[in-house]
């Protein structure tokens, strides 16, 4: 690797040093009921304020899109940060905590109360350090910009540093803002400006920081949920358990794959019958084996770890194409992808840990000093010595039951600052990847509400309009603080905005394949929680497992009546139909109320058949709605007040007389880890019956995006599974935690093969002359496969300043097409179209003209209209290379020679100058 890459990887990482060390105490600040203080996520929350205020700041037109604006933007997390210090002692009971704390710790608090021990800190860096030099040299192996959506990505952050403004100019679309989730590209645009680096490198170093952070990410929320959680109320932090497993959460989340790789593995070594993978149906792996290690090869063949569904239509026709995407970090990481999804990773682990704050921080505090006189009188009800729920919030100096009335009072105990600051990163999710912020706003609440039904001891249910109204609260100033952004984006989406699914189910097998490894711990958790209750609710677990499936089914019911009453999806309900051999008469058109006749006949003829399909499949279904009620039935038992919360608050009373001590009753965060899973199985379970609406028209985008969330939860949830079962079943978790290891280490089979393989792609043949080296250069396969394209876009970044528009050729998606405008940041006439229409959906039909006037520019050999073109679109530059020759006529391109000046020229790429006409 290029010292110079050497040197720009470490910028990079000095700016997100500095980042974190500024935000550290504002972190700290709203995270301080955690036991790291939330300094693990520090560099995010440092990188979320710098990046949000610089782009409020700059779509408001008060400073520009440039350095400067950066670090007047740094200077406002400087000013946030200085306030939350001087608000160290203004926090109840924290002054009495780090006095607790530091009497066991004596390197804690050394530089401020809302750090930390110094060992913690230092642990926390290297481990980020040390995945971030990996995955740089990773990258390095494999830094080129090409296939996929990589095109379209780099083509997104080079315009995000070239506009003059927010929203950024849409590079494949002059003239047009782009329309889509852009925050992270100005987020990784904020730190290659700070570091000083080039896009096509801080591309690389993009996925680098990504994989690191998210690794962090982990380590951090795993951390703290387990030492949380052995801490309680008893003692200082026994870090040692939580520090081990946050290791491992920090290789098992971002880095390892599924199983996919082992029955590569086993596959090519023949072990299995033929009917055995034929059963499994794996797509490629559905083979007898041959003997074939395409693992060791620089093939593709780790794409298929994020296909393992095979899709079935209901008449059993597989579907070639439209295969549901079960991608995890691992291979977005591998593959190099800085989509969305992927950027907003490492901040889908702050809003979980700002969630565990909200659990953890209920809006009260144990008393101090002289608070309780007489604790046994406070805590006994004279009938045996029986504790209760009440009178524990009262020794506690809680609201007792039936006292929490208000939502809004919980805002208040949290603080608004608190409040806002959810609100920021709730929102910054929805800028991020608008996908995510749903998910995580029911965390942030079901958080909210654990906490309310510790307080009062059970469940009442005016919790759940309480929670709605929390809600609420949230989305309001998420969406305000964010408003820009939504005021100029347009979406495919549309009404209806859910579809049912009309394919086969999934087959708990292929489930398996991609989540076994959090999944063995997680079951064996949930059901020894629930093999420890004395009286076991089993009405609400059954409730829990049946109603989530019935409303599902009745949901994909009626949306399938509605979808057929359409006149769009009466056509589609007809095919179905014809395949499966149905006979419906034609769709009504007469009126309303007829076509909603016409669609209710349709979707009774039609509900045999889906049921049939479901029932020969029902294993998934059932499997993740038994888990769905044994994780009600847990969360039944951890969060209401159970005999050993009494004995540990009964045993420690002593504690409560000397300081104060801010945890929950229980002093556990495992309903917090409940929530997780709770969550994870209702993201899994909602794509077998309904999808959200896009312009593919089925599942594969809404698997993709539920799955990828699942396996953060699914994941968090089975690392701290594991601390559960070793110290509440010794046996049990010894054993569990064996079997965990394996997975891992099979797990991580994905990453060590993976990487090889796209190492030797890149290299190419080991005798050729034109071997690749290591580099971090985006650019490196377009020097080495089209020289006089890289040389002239190189002219391109280096010589034109601000955002003229440049013609180039049109073609098709997930090609060289729009490789100038994506290596430069230029806006084009037309980049990638289907790409532009599902941005956009129908908000224009911009993209789906320009290719012909693109093709007239080019082509067209009268010049006058030639012209009028170019002067409609502002065009400054046009480009002729190699792609544009052998996509239009030569004629047609020999008119700019005689009619233009050429600021560019070299072995086969010219560019020309237009200044208008008359000009």
């Amino acid at each position: 690797m290029p010292f110079s890459d050497v040197l720009a990887a470490v910028r990079w990482w000095l700016v997100l040093l500095a980042l974190g060390a500024l935000a550290a105490p504002l972190t700290g600040y709203f995270l301080r009921r955690l036991p790291d203080r939330g300094y693990a996520f520090s560099k995010m929350v440092g990188l979320l304020v710098v990046s949000y205020l610089f782009w409020l700041l700059s779509s408001l037109g008060f400073v520009g899109n440039n350095l400067g604006g950066i670090l007047l933007a740094a200077g406002g997390l400087l000013a946030l940060s200085a306030w939350a210090a001087r608000r160290k002692d203004e926090v109840g009971g924290m002054k009495d905590e780090g006095q607790a704390n530091a009497a066991v710790h004596p390197s804690s608090f050394i530089l401020h109360p809302f750090l930390p021990s110094l060992r913690q800190i230092v642990i926390t860096e290297w481990v980020f350090a040390l995945i971030f030099a990996l995955w740089v040299w990773v990258r390095s192996q494999n830094p080129a910009i090409v296939a996929t959506e990589k095109p379209m990505e780099l083509a997104f952050l080079n315009a995000v540093g070239r506009s003059p403004t927010f929203p950024p100019l849409d590079p494949w679309l002059s003239g047009y803002a782009i329309s889509y989730y852009y925050f992270g590209y100005v987020m990784t645009s904020v730190i290659g400006r700070l570091a000083g680096v080039a896009e096509p490198i801080a591309f690389n170093l993009g996925i680098a920081w990504l994989t690191a952070g998210s690794a962090v990410g982990a380590f951090g929320l795993v951390y703290n949920l387990v030492a949380a959680d052995r801490t309680g109320f008893r003692k200082p932090v026994r870090s040692r358990p939580a520090l081990v497993l946050g290791l491992v959460a920090a290789l098992a989340l971002p880095i390892a794959g599924n199983m996919e790789t082992l029955l590569e593995v086993l596959h090519a070594n023949r072990i299995g019958s033929a009917d055995f993978w034929q059963w499994l149906d794996v797509r490629d792996l559905n083979r007898p084996p041959d003997g074939r290690a395409r693992y060791a090869t620089s093939e593709w063949w780790w794409w298929r770890s994020s296909r393992v569904i095979h899709e079935y239509h209901l008449s059993g026709r597989s579907e070639e194409g439209l295969e549901p995407i079960a991608e995890f970090p691992g291979f977005s990481f591998v593959l190099g992808d800085m989509h969305p999804h992927v950027l907003a990773l490492p901040f889908a682990f702050v809003s979980l840990a700002v969630a565990l704050a909200w659990y953890l921080d209920w809006g009260g505090r144990w008393p101090v000093a002289g608070e309780i006189q007489n604790p046994k009188s406070k805590i006994q009800n004279g009938k045996g010595g029986r504790w209760q729920s009440a009178d524990v919030a009262q020794a506690a100096g809680l609201p007792a039951v039936g006292k929490i009335q208000n939502p809004k009072s919980k805002i208040q105990n949290v603080g608004i600052p608190t409040w806002l600051f959810t609100a920021l990163v709730l929102g910054g999710l929805s800028f991020l990847n608008t996908w995510d912020v749903l998910i995580h706003l029911f965390v942030v609440v079901g958080a909210f509400v654990l906490a309310q039904w510790r307080t009062r001891g059970r469940w009442n249910n005016e919790l759940i309009g309480q929670a709605a109204v929390v809600g609420l609260l949230l989305v309001i100033p998420a969406v305000l603080l964010y408003l820009p952004f939504y005021l100029g984006f347009r979406s495919q989406a549309g009404p209806p905005f859910l579809l049912p699914m009309l394919m086969r189910p999934t087959r708990l097998a292929h489930f398996l394949i991609i989540f076994a490894m959090p999944l063995w711990s997680i079951v064996l958790m949930v059901v020894a929680v629930v093999a420890r209750q004395r009286q076991r609710p089993w009405r609400v677990g059954l409730g829990a497992a049946v109603a989530p499936v019935g409303v599902l089914l009745l949901l994909m019911l009626f949306l399938g009546w509605v979808v057929a009453s359409s006149p769009d999806g009466a056509g589609r309900v007809m095919g179905l139909a014809n395949e499966l051999g149905i006979q419906l008469a034609a769709p009504s058109s007469e009126g309303v109320l007829a076509r909603l006749g016409w669609g209710a006949s349709a979707a009774a003829a039609l509900l045999p058949p889906i049921l049939a399909a479901r029932l020969q499949t029902p294993a998934l279904t059932l499997f993740l709605a038994t888990l769905l009620g044994l994780s009600v039935m847990a969360l039944h038992y951890t969060t209401a007040e159970t005999p050993r919360a009494q004995r540990e608050l009964k045993d420690h009373l002593s504690v409560l007389r000397v300081s104060a001590v801010s945890t929950n009753a229980a002093g556990t965060t495992l309903p917090f880890v409940l929530l997780m899973v709770l969550t994870g199985a209702l993201l899994t379970l909602g794509p077998e019956f309904v999808y959200l609406r896009d312009n593919f028209g089925v599942r594969l985008n809404t698997i993709f995006k539920f799955y990828y969330q699942a396996w953060v939860l699914f994941g968090v949830a089975a690392v701290c599974g594991l601390d559960y079962l070793l110290r509440e079943t010794r046996v049990t978790g010894v054993v569990a935690t064996a079997v965990y290891a394996a997975a891992l280490a099979a797990a991580l089979l994905f990453p060590f093969y993976a990487v090889q393989s796209r190492a030797a792609e890149f290299r190419g043949p080991v005798t050729a002359a034109t071997r690749q080296s290591p580099t971090l250069d985006g650019m490196a396969n377009l020097k080495r496969f089209q020289p006089d394209d890289y040389e002239a876009i190189s002219w391109l970044r280096q010589n034109v300043s601000g955002a003229p528009v440049i013609v180039e050729a049109v073609g098709g998606q997930y090609s060289s097409f729009g490789r100038v405008s994506a290596h430069t940041g230029l806006p084009t006439l037309l980049g990638w179209a289907g790409h532009e229409g599902q941005w956009r959906g129908t908000s224009t039909n911009e993209y789906n003209v320009r290719d012909g006037m693109v093709k007239t520019i080019y082509n067209e050999e009268d010049w006058e209209q030639v012209a009028a073109l170019l002067d409609q679109f502002d065009v400054q530059y046009i480009y002729v290379g190699p792609l544009e020759m052998t996509t239009y006529n030569r004629r047609g391109l020999d008119k700019f020679a005689e009619r233009l000046p050429a600021v560019y020229q070299n072995g086969s790429v010219t560019i020309y100058q237009w200044a208008g006409e008359g000009e």
